[in-house]
């Protein structure tokens, strides 16, 4: 969480208005929706004027980054004393949640500006549960970005899956697609897409999570000491 202190390092002119923090452009900003992300519009949210904002945050992109930090946060895990299955399991659940409530996190995440402070705290803390139930703090590695990257495949899926609903549908594009072909044209993609249009597996991250977890293994056996799932 921004701190109301927090200024990013930069020092208040004598007539910036003392009422404006960084932590309230974020607010604001994190308010809009993605398309009317802007400058103009949140120093209009605001009221101020766009030279103001500048004295917070370097520019758009900068601003990207904090709302993907500030959105991108996790609550730490609980240890009730659960298996690290289980543990897993709630990470992904609150990773999904998250990605799917702020698209614009993924894409963040791919030109690499959401690691800072929050998500070292999250991983930090994440490792310390699951090295006492027997793994390696570089093994934990592994599995934290191992099943990030199966439950954000399945937020762009689900981010597809929406779209194509106004269109019809996933099964309905590909028959749109199809009837455009000769009818000898892919046999394979027409018999399959007869056989099951609309895939079970497509938008459903609890199963690719649970394949991934099913493939883990501890470095050292978990201690009896009555984990539970």
């Amino acid at each position: 969480m921004l701190s109301p202190t927090h200024n990013g390092g930069k020092r208040r002119g004598a007539g910036r208005p003392r009422r404006l923090t960084l932590e309230a452009i974020v607010d604001a900003a994190c308010e809009l929706e993605p398309s009317e992300l802007g400058m103009a519009s949140i120093a209009s949210r605001l009221k101020v004027g766009v030279a103001t904002l500048y004295g917070y945050v370097d520019g758009r992109e900068h601003l990207l980054r904090l709302i993907a930090e500030r959105k991108g946060q996790i609550e730490p895990i609980v240890d009730r004393g659960q298996s690290w299955q289980a543990i897993l399991r709630e990470h992904a659940a609150s990773l999904y949640q998250t990605a799917i409530e702020w698209p614009e996190l993924v894409s963040r995440i791919m030109q690499g500006g959401v690691f800072g402070q929050e998500e070292a705290l999250y991983l930090e803390h994440l490792a310390e549960l699951l090295c006492a139930r027997g793994f390696s703090p570089g093994r934990v590695l592994d599995v934290y970005y191992g099943i990030n990257q199966v439950i954000l495949g399945a937020v762009v899926t689900d981010t597809y899956l929406r779209a194509a609903r106004a269109a019809g549908g996933h099964d309905t594009l590909l028959r749109q697609y199809l009837t455009t072909q000769p009818g000898a044209a892919l046999p394979n993609l027409r018999q399959a897409l007869e056989q099951n249009p609309t895939p079970a597996v497509l938008a459903d991250y609890q199963q690719a999570a649970e394949r991934f977890i099913e493939q883990c293994q501890p470095d050292q056996p978990q201690p009896p000491n009555n984990l539970t799932e």
